[in-house]
């Protein structure tokens, strides 16, 4: 019996399904106009083995010996293995070596404002989520959201640095790229959707576009809030500075630019 033949997968990791639904329809088309032999997944965080939404750069992990560890930049590699992609393999009989490269997609969710942007809000109740607007975010624990900013700020700090990753032991081509403050304050104009509608509007947003790609692509690139004239490292310095991780911003134009050509 020969071997297996060797895939060529790219994955795109997400938070959760609302953006899968609102972008791996067309982003899967755009790959299969470059080489139809790239298969492209979506695969979001599990819990227990059930799909969920989730932020990898700013929770907990449990790892390979059992034990529950806080995601950092030296345990985030195999945290990615962990909650994205050990049970997906198995689901997809993947195997490292298939692996062509991996693309992150992460809200930004403000982590890299100042501390007394993040404010708390009296009138509030403890089951409130965070409120998100463009110059600060309100909130029950402000304490909480400061501890979260700097934990996830260090994370992507780390993410945007790096240019490979570790798959087990292969070593594959990895980028992140975000929106800003979330997926639906950039598509939709709305940095607090709540959950049904999420999936809605990302349902929506998929709809317009397929077989539509070069639509697609316009869309992002024409946005006004799209990162302009910024190579990859810029557009991540670009984020950090002020409150632009609080506003309407993405680079996922960058990517999309480079597949075009």
């Amino acid at each position: 019996m020969g071997k297996r033949p060797k895939r060529k997968i790219v994955l795109f990791l997400v938070e959760g399904k609302s953006d899968r639904e609102a972008l791996s329809i067309a982003i899967s088309e755009l790959y299969d106009r470059i080489d139809p032999n790239i298969e492209v997944f979506f695969p979001v965080i599990r819990d227990e083995g059930v799909e969920r939404g989730g932020d990898i750069t700013s929770t907990f992990f449990i790892n390979s010996r059992g034990k529950e560890r806080w995601i950092h930049s030296d345990n985030i590699e195999e945290a990615l293995y962990t909650l994205f992609l050990e049970d997906f393999f198995d689901k997809e009989k993947i195997l490292p070596k298939d692996i062509a490269g991996i693309v992150q997609i992460v809200d930004t969710d403000g982590a890299f404002i100042p501390d007394d942007k993040v404010i708390f809000d009296e009138n509030m109740s403890k089951d409130d989520k965070p409120i998100y607007t463009e110059t600060e975010i309100r909130c029950v624990n402000a304490e909480h959201i400061k501890k979260r900013n700097e934990q996830k700020s260090k994370n992507l700090n780390h993410l945007s640095s790096i240019k490979t990753i570790k798959v087990k032991q292969k070593t594959v081509p990895y980028s992140i790229y975000y929106f800003s403050c979330n997926l639906d304050h950039f598509l939709h104009n709305d940095a607090n959707l709540e959950h049904s509608l999420k999936i809605k509007r990302a349902k929506e947003f998929a709809g317009e576009y397929i077989d539509k790609t070069e639509a697609f692509v316009k869309c992002i690139n024409d946005n006004p809030g799209t990162v302009q004239d910024m190579d990859y490292a810029q557009s991540w310095e670009f984020i950090k500075q002020d409150l632009n991780s609080l506003e309407r911003h993405t680079n996922l134009n960058i990517l999309l630019q480079e597949l075009c050509k």
